[in-house]
């Protein structure tokens, strides 16, 4: 068994990506948890629901709405009550917003593709584990099925 805890390890690896993506998208006054609601909701046809882009980013409640507080704030992205289901609060890209996200897309996407094909990086190596166990079983399943 290694000297690093899953959670440790795991944790390393959130800090290096997250500071490499951060380097890029520093350019337009932007944090890491702020491009992935943005990027979320440029992949998406149209508006995404809160409760979509949290699955989507891994951000919940506080963290998501201040994420997306400061996108609206920065005028990147308006936020409106869903006509069929008042419940639901839907977020979409404003005009800045797409241009914004054009801008740093590629970047951001160069970064993650240096990161994964650096020679000494085991980061693709992880990539390929952590998507075979989200495609494959829950997280309780995983844990479940090790004992």
């Amino acid at each position: 068994m290694s000297k690093t805890g899953l959670g440790s390890a795991l944790a390393a690896a959130t800090r290096r990506v997250h500071g490499s993506i951060q380097e890029v998208v520093a350019a337009q006054g932007l944090a890491v948890d702020q491009w992935s609601v943005l990027d979320k909701i440029a992949g998406s046809a149209g508006a995404a629901s809160m409760s979509e882009i949290a699955e989507a980013t891994g951000l919940t409640g506080p963290s998501l709405t201040r994420a997306v507080d400061k996108l609206v704030t920065a005028a990147l992205v308006f936020r409106e009550i869903d006509a069929r289901d008042r419940r639901k609060v839907l977020v979409d890209l404003s005009k800045r917003g797409h241009l914004v996200h054009a801008d740093l897309a590629p970047r951001v996407y160069s970064t993650e593709r240096e990161l994964l094909t650096e020679p000494d990086s085991s980061l693709a190596e992880l990539l390929r584990v952590l998507e075979g166990m989200s495609s494959a079983q829950s997280p309780t399943e995983a844990v479940a099925g090790s004992e």
